[in-house]
């Protein structure tokens, strides 16, 4: 009997390990000879993190590759490492909670993300090395070269989830969905994105005590990591970080990205020191994934130092040498660009604005977006909605029954943002944006306001 009783136990372990012991990592997706996979202790989450490497042994500069959301981690990056690893060192991880690094309900914040990469990789590189992350782990690595500059020789982020603050980010889903179901044309189209990014301004929890807490994490997440790691993103401010990047940037960012907004780009673009911006037209949110023979040009062009020309963000302050006036009057997706003494915008919808120095700007029910621009005199808007990207404001801006949008968004010293006597509804939604006050630290804006008739914001 007891021999039946061992020998059945025996045949019940043998039948559960498999589905309890995961599989080691494996290097046979790398397309590499000699490629090698390993699992690195951290001590943060106290697990173990899966990490990859290609490349030549004696190769003397290393490249670090930081995947995005998704089952697929590191083998985001299939496509790229190859050509990388003809000359580079190159090293790809699986984040702590995907693929094959271990898993468990933590907090997988950016800055958190960012010392388990530290502490797994500093002792295998050893040397300052380039850093390229997509989409969520472009988040990450805007977290590691804040906190570990000396580490990081360039920088490269591709079509980075998060940064936008969260209500902004809500409209943006909210615009893709309401297409979807009732169309542009569609009466109802407004009343339904404002719903929807109502519900996302008004969260109920604490962002804070919902990442900080393993039982609310496991409550309201199910401790999973990819919900905790998205939750983590747009609950995160990045306005301190992105200033204290040092290392050459170059952002990457696909031009029909449905899931990081190109305006996510702009706005690093214009608040990171050295950053350029490159837009790959006609990719989504995974261009390294979606076409390889177009990405990897442009970033091994970049590595190699043949940089592609990009414009710089935000425009900076010039003397505006014009007496020229632009005008619209009740018409759709009229643009402006270059040099003028003066805007003035009357019942527009859908005007673009963008590589423009202005003097001032007055716009009446209309619907501005404004890129990469500097506007130097002020801002007149009355019933009317302007996005701001990567823009320099000088002067007073003005507000009657209007909304701001401002994502990478400097204002220069000493401006007031104010509401009129007897406005309505002056709303102003600040992402990554600041006011720039000479001799000391800038204002960080990254919040929204309300602004009651009379009040002013900033003076």
């Amino acid at each position: 009997m007891i021999k039946i009783r061992l020998a059945a136990a025996l045949l019940f372990t043998a039948l559960l390990l498999p589905a309890m012991v995961q599989a080691g990592p494996s290097a046979d997706w790398i397309k590499v000879p000699g490629a090698t996979a390993v699992l690195v202790k951290e001590p943060v989450f106290g697990g173990r993190i899966a990490v990859y490497r290609a490349g030549p042994k004696d190769a003397t500069q290393a490249v670090v590759l930081v995947h995005g959301l998704g089952k697929a981690a590191a083998r985001d990056w299939e496509n790229l490492i190859p050509a990388l690893a003809q000359r580079y060192a190159v090293y790809a991880v699986d984040l702590p909670g995907f693929g094959f690094s271990d898993k468990g309900n933590h907090h997988y914040s950016p800055d958190n993300m960012a010392r388990v990469l530290d502490a797994a990789l500093a002792p295998l590189v050893g040397r300052p090395f380039v850093l390229i992350g997509h989409s969520m782990g472009g988040a990450v690595a805007i977290a590691y070269a804040a906190t570990y500059p000396q580490r990081v020789d360039r920088l490269v982020l591709v079509d980075v989830a998060g940064v936008l603050h969260r209500s902004v980010y809500a409209e943006f889903l909210a615009r893709a969905a309401a297409q979807r179901v009732v169309g542009l044309d569609s009466p109802w189209y407004e009343s339904m994105v404002r719903a929807i990014q109502a519900r996302a301004e008004v969260v109920p929890l604490r962002g804070d005590l919902v990442l900080e807490r393993a039982g609310v994490r496991q409550r309201i997440l199910r401790g999973d990591p990819n919900a905790i790691a998205a939750f983590s993103l747009v609950e995160h401010d990045f306005s301190g970080d992105l200033r204290e990047i040092s290392a050459p940037t170059l952002i990457i960012w696909g031009g029909d990205d449905t899931i990081a907004p190109l305006r996510t780009g702009q706005a690093l673009a214009a608040t990171i020191p050295l950053a350029r911006l490159v837009v790959l037209e006609g990719l989504g949110h995974a261009p390294m994934v979606e076409a390889p023979g177009r990405f990897n040009p442009v970033l091994l062009d970049e590595l190699d130092g043949r940089q592609i020309p990009a414009p710089p963000y935000a425009l900076a302050i010039a003397r505006i040498e014009t007496d020229r006036v632009g005008r619209c009057e009740g018409r759709r997706g009229q643009e402006f660009t270059g040099d003028y003494a003066r805007l003035e915008l009357s019942n527009c919808p859908d005007v673009r604005i963008s590589n423009a120095h202005i003097g001032y700007l007055q716009a009446s029910h209309s619907i501005v977006r404004i890129v990469n621009s500097h506007v130097r005199d002020g801002v007149d808007a009355r019933n009317s909605r302007l996005e701001l990207n990567g823009v320099v404001v000088g002067g007073s801006v003005v507000l009657d029954t209007a909304t701001v949008d401002a994502a990478g968004t400097t204002f220069v010293p000493s401006p007031a943002i104010a509401a009129n006597e007897g406005s309505e509804s002056v709303v102003l939604r600040f992402s990554v944006s600041n006011v720039s006050r000479p001799g000391k630290e800038p204002l960080v804006l990254h919040d929204i306001v309300r602004l009651a008739p009379g009040e002013t914001l900033i003076r």
